[in-house]
């Protein structure tokens, strides 16, 4: 596999692999990229479709293991890292996180997640939610099949959020969450159909930290505490803000993530 994959990495360290949300880039990260260049080593990745990152070239094979795969590739084949990594992941890059622990075990040394959006998990313990997640899909698709990704971001963008705060962005905001559209459908198929379960997630030993927001609504706040009952080693923390605290809260999200890399382990606390 391919090596060239659009990334900006500095400073020295243990690196801190930054993987962004569905409808963004590697941009989210560059407030934390930047603080970490003190203490870490940084590597903030496009995944598949984002960014400068082209589109999967066969969109009916791809999968949360491909984008493991190529991120694997860059850090250790490419960067020619030595040792275990630490790995930051939001929404579906939390996902992706997720799964590059289960395929790559003795290279993680620890997961900081921000409402990670496993939705198999959802369907696999037959949780209600699983059939709005489909709904919300099925919507968000139909206004994609129109042509409207506008409208496709808009229901995204406010479902997730629990606002109305979509048609409120700048114009220039919106335009760049609506490119994205087409790949953050993929993103929730791979998702779905991936071949991981439960058990697979209990089997990582890495310390956790997850983090949710306090006004998320359910249906992202579910799926971590689905995990959070599930994960060996995990610590529960919530901050201000909704799904998308990371971009709009990053000060709140920035310090969880800098307390816990700086951290040698963690204690297992309470679940949601």
């Amino acid at each position: 596999m391919s090596c060239h994959v659009p990334h900006d990495v500095a400073g020295h360290g243990t690196p801190v692999v930054l993987l962004h949300g569905s409808m963004n880039t590697r941009r989210q990260w560059r407030r934390l990229f930047d603080e970490l260049t003190l203490t870490h080593r940084p590597v903030a990745v496009d995944l598949t479709g984002y960014g400068e990152a082209p589109f999967p070239d066969d969109p009916a094979v791809h999968s949360m293991d491909a984008e493991a795969e190529r991120i694997h590739a860059l850090v250790y084949g490419h960067l020619k890292t030595q040792g275990p990594i630490h790995l930051v992941g939001h929404s579906y890059g939390g996902a992706v996180a997720l799964c590059y622990a289960i395929l790559y075990p003795a290279a993680v040394k620890s997961l900081t997640l921000f409402e990670p959006m496993s939705n198999h998990l959802l369907e696999e313990v037959n949780h209600p939610l699983y059939h709005d997640g489909k709904a919300l899909i099925d919507r968000i698709f139909a206004f994609h099949g129109k042509g409207d990704d506008q409208g496709a971001a808009g229901e995204f963008f406010n479902s997730l959020t629990g606002t109305e705060g979509f048609y409120r962005l700048p114009p220039g905001a919106r335009d760049a969450l609506s490119e994205g559209v087409g790949k953050m459908l993929l993103d929730y198929r791979t998702t779905v159909e991936t071949t991981l379960t439960l058990s697979d997630y209990r089997r990582i030993e890495c310390s956790v930290c997850l983090v949710t927001g306090r006004q998320s609504p359910a249906l992202t706040t579910s799926i971590s505490s689905i995990l959070c009952g599930n994960l060996r080693q995990v610590q529960s923390v919530t901050v201000a803000g909704d799904h998308m605290a990371p971009v709009f809260n990053p000060v709140g999200v920035n310090a969880l993530v800098r307390k816990h890399l700086a951290e040698k382990a963690v204690s297992l606390t309470d679940c949601l």
